[in-house]
């Protein structure tokens, strides 16, 4: 380990990494999704709709004998757990059973409105397919602010990862066999690094103002939903945090050897 010089590269970008990582998942998560409420709303569109006949006369209740269903409702439920409960992640996810995912997805009237039905009415049919839509709406929303949230992620990579990369002239022979006005040279460099990583950290941190502003009743907070299984919270602003401290050690490296330097 060389202790003499002030930049030793470490693992700057191991948070953004694990960062992208996160973000790509989710963003294919989404897509499965989108695509699996998709071919729900086909299936239900393509299902016959029975009209609702006049309730007949009252008679004496049957012992034992339930009332009849269309088979179409059944073929909701089939189509339902076929494509939204059929995508990859659900079991990780959510291990819902039918009832419970249809209630989370569409709200208790709809799945009241579905699990009580006898008839699968055109009234029923219109409503089912209205929350289909409905749902994929929201995952084009939620991968709106996926590719947003991905897009500022990878720039503040490129930035970090240029910042990071041209330390490197810090090593390239000790500061002691270096002379006052390259000293100097470098203390100058070093300031500019601290002044563009600032810049990052107040960008980053007026982006996350700006999705928290915008962000829609699903999604409150970016950092909350995407990075809590991560070992930091805000990712990107923890990776300047280190890269700063690190620039600061450097600085105060230099100024050590500028003031013991002729």
């Amino acid at each position: 380990m060389r202790t003499a010089h002030p930049h030793t590269p470490g693992p700057v970008l191991d948070h953004l990494d694990a960062a992208r990582r996160t973000l790509r998942r989710e963003r294919r998560r989404c897509v499965d999704e989108r695509e699996a409420f998709r071919a729900f709303e086909r299936a239900v569109t393509s299902l016959k709709a029975t009209a609702p006949t006049p309730s007949p006369p009252p008679a004496a209740p049957v012992i034992g004998r339930q009332q009849a269903t269309d088979g179409s409702l059944t073929r909701v439920r089939r189509a339902y757990e076929q494509t939204v409960m059929s995508v990859p992640h659900y079991d990780e996810e959510y291990a819902d059973p039918y009832s419970e995912s249809l209630e989370a997805e569409f709200g208790p009237d709809v799945a009241a409105a579905v699990q009580s039905a006898t008839v699968f009415s055109p009234t029923l049919r219109r409503t089912v397919t209205a929350a289909a839509t409905e749902a994929i709406a929201e995952r084009e929303e939620f991968l709106d602010i996926i590719d947003e949230e991905v897009e500022s992620v990878e720039t503040m990579t490129d930035e970090i990862t240029a910042l990071d990369d041209r330390l490197d002239f810090l090593d390239d022979r000790p500061l002691s066999e270096r002379g006052f006005n390259e000293l100097l040279a470098l203390h100058a460099n070093v300031r500019r690094r601290q002044t563009r990583v600032d810049e990052l950290a107040s960008t980053r941190q007026q982006t996350i103002a700006e999705q928290r502003r915008s962000m829609s009743s699903f999604v409150p907070d970016v950092a909350e939903y995407f990075y809590q299984d991560l070992t930091v919270r805000y990712p990107v602003l923890s990776t300047l945090a280190a890269l700063g401290e690190t620039l600061d050690r450097a600085l105060r490296r230099l100024e050590r050897h500028l003031a013991a330097t002729p």
